[in-house]
């Protein structure tokens, strides 16, 4: 040991004697040396490491992390050089080497609390009951990131030794003037805080504000934008938002199934109809529908004796919202063709108008019959072609939520790189609209 010790001191003291030139060839030298071994050796090693593991959110940290690693042996390199080339310069430059170091920690720290927030909160989520609302994460990933840029950023100002007195007193003026003047608009990014904190919604779910439903296609700091079913982009101040009621029908779930929606639908039959076979006939139709849910059964009730009618309301469950208008199609479809069958009758108001029966009725009364097996055969076509387009549309519609849920898996490889993950992401988003068009048919 003592002799390497000797060896080396032998090296530092032939390479103090060379020239400015070739002490600077020899730190150009060893920090592409330095540099080569933490990007090709260290850091390889642990990125073949990290794809080996089951989890998913340490590829997604370790790329930013490498970065800015070799951000931080940059900046070593250059400090060591200074060090031994010029002692005053690096005495002159330590400051802001080391604020140049507490911003290199600074950035790794924000960007592990970035990734490491979602599946953090999702661990915790998964040990509660009800229905998860994940929608919070961003607002605690972003709190957080916020103080550690503010820790950091008051680190660096101290240590370039500013005076921050005047500085923030500059800032307070200037803040209360601001506040004033752009008062409605700070409402506004405060209250998206306040949304992001409560989470009443998240991108994508199907929420009623007012007069206005529509999916929620993406929440900034000023307004939430939503796409009415007539694709009608509607923007709504986040001040109305939290001053307004909300009908969120993505999170209404029972038993903490978040898409899981109670379909409601009433119809009117006469008096003359018998209650329990109107009953039955009801629940063979909801049962059949290959959108509902077996569990919870179906159920049809007597919620009302009107003036001219019993009115009865199904009840049926479906396992995702957005299936609820092609349900409902293809029930009252199925529903009158089955009541049609089984005579039971509709009431619905008629006039009556008495006059003389015109000459030539029989002869218009061929005339007439013909019309109407002209009229069934066409009837009896077009719900043939209906059938058919009902039940390509659900191949279509299956066919798509197949590929999302395959995608979705895809997500889990951890082999794959952020930017593969983006790409996966963006493929999901877009065929999602393609589902959101096959609902709105």
């Amino acid at each position: 040991m003592q002799q390497l010790f000797d060896e080396l001191s032998g090296v530092k003291d032939w390479a103090d004697t060379l020239p400015i030139y070739g002490k600077i060839g020899i730190c150009i030298g060893l920090s592409l040396a330095l540099f080569g071994f933490v990007k090709f050796v260290l850091l390889k090693k642990f990125g073949d490491f990290v794809n080996k593991t089951k989890v998913g959110w340490d590829n997604d940290l370790f790329v930013p992390l490498s970065s800015r690693t070799l951000a931080f042996c940059a900046i070593f390199c250059i400090n060591g050089s200074l060090a031994w080339l010029s002692p005053d310069a690096m005495a002159a430059s330590f400051h802001v080497l080391n604020a140049a170091y507490i911003l290199i920690f600074t950035s790794m720290i924000s960007s592990t609390i970035s990734v490491i927030t979602p599946p953090f909160m999702t661990w915790i989520n998964s040990n509660s009951q009800g229905v998860a609302v994940t929608g919070r994460n961003h607002f605690v990933s972003g709190l957080s990131r916020i103080l550690v840029w503010a820790l950091g950023l008051y680190l660096v100002l101290d240590e370039l030794q500013l005076e921050l007195t005047g500085l923030l007193a500059s800032m307070a003026v200037f803040s209360l003037i601001a506040g004033l003047a752009l008062q409605q608009t700070l409402g506004n990014i405060l209250n998206s805080f306040l949304l992001a904190m409560d989470r009443p919604f998240d991108v994508g779910d199907r929420i009623q504000v007012d007069d206005i439903e529509g999916k929620v296609v993406s929440t900034g700091i000023l307004s939430t934008k939503v796409l009415t079913w007539s694709e009608e982009l509607v923007i709504i101040p986040n001040n109305t938002l939290v001053s307004s009621t909300i009908l969120n029908k993505a999170r209404g779930g029972g038993d903490g199934v978040p898409k899981r929606i109670n379909l409601l639908i009433d119809v009117s039959v006469a008096y003359d109809e018998e209650p329990p076979h109107v009953k039955q006939v009801l629940t063979e139709v909801a049962q059949s529908c290959p959108y509902t849910l077996d569990t919870p059964r179906s159920r049809a009730l007597i919620i009302r004796l009107g003036d001219y009618s019993i009115d009865f309301r199904l009840y049926t469950w479906i396992s995702d919202y957005a299936d609820e208008w092609p349900a409902r199609d293809w029930i009252m479809q199925t529903m009158t063709d089955k009541f049609r069958e089984e005579g039971i009758v509709i009431p619905y108001p008629v006039n009556i108008e008495l006059k003389s029966q015109p000459s030539g009725s029989f002869s218009r009364g061929g005339s007439h019959e013909l019309k109407v097996r002209r009229k069934a055969a066409r009837q009896h076509t077009a719900r043939l072609q209906m059938a058919r387009a009902d039940e390509l549309h659900r191949e279509e519609r299956e066919t798509v939520k197949s590929e999302i849920e395959w995608l979705e898996n895809q997500l889990s490889d951890t082999s794959l790189g952020a930017r593969d993950k983006d790409k996966i992401r963006a493929e999901i988003t877009g065929l999602a609209s393609t589902l959101d068009m096959f609902d709105g048919d």
